[in-house]
């Protein structure tokens, strides 16, 4: 049962969760939860089961936000990358639709593809999918990042085995990618 700890003037100052109630709060199972212990650590345990601890409506939001991440098959170092570069809001309101299957980091490259699609007619490569989405590797000679182009080909084989995308034909879709249409997250970019 959650505990609250409360100041001398009665303000709660922090909540302890056991696992089964922090994986609901969040929205994942106890099981995952239990897995993610860099980016949502347990704050002590009691005999073998963890239990977590929060601060504030704001932690627990960000918390929130790493789950959503995380579920969609992230890596706690790729999380930790993301939230460096401040982009978790950005990857958590693009996991809100993500399919089950791949990551927010491939569906955020579904979401370029077809952003250029529909604003600018334009069909992108796996080269130009690299540059725009900032997908780099670091090259072994020269020491310094450069666009992965192998990676953006493998977000691309991936949506297209999945069905997310398609090389049109016909009238409608010839010489563009055949899609869903935009993420939700992503809906008034077009």
């Amino acid at each position: 049962m959650a505990r609250r700890y409360r100041d001398a003037n009665g303000k709660i100052v922090k909540i302890e969760l056991t696992l089964p109630e922090m994986a609901k709060s969040l929205g994942v199972d106890a099981d995952q939860l239990e897995q993610w212990t860099d980016a949502i650590p347990p704050a002590g345990r009691e005999g073998d089961q963890p239990y977590y601890a929060f601060t504030s409506v704001k932690e627990l939001n960000t918390l929130k936000k790493r789950a959503k991440v995380l579920a969609t098959g992230m890596t706690e170092k790729a999380l930790a990358n993301i939230e460096a570069e401040g982009l978790l809001d950005a990857y958590a309101a693009l996991a809100e639709d993500c399919p089950k299957g791949i990551t927010v980091h491939v569906w955020r490259s579904y979401g370029l593809v077809v952003l250029m699609q529909i604003r600018y007619g334009k069909m992108i490569d796996p080269t130009e999918l690299a540059e725009r989405a900032g997908l780099a590797k670091i090259d072994p000679k020269t020491g310094e990042a450069v666009p992965d182009v192998e990676l953006a080909e493998k977000h691309l084989r991936l949506l297209q085995a999945l069905g997310y995308l398609q090389i049109g034909e016909g009238d409608e879709w010839g010489g563009q990618w055949k899609h869903q249409g935009l993420p939700a997250a992503w809906a008034n970019l077009a």
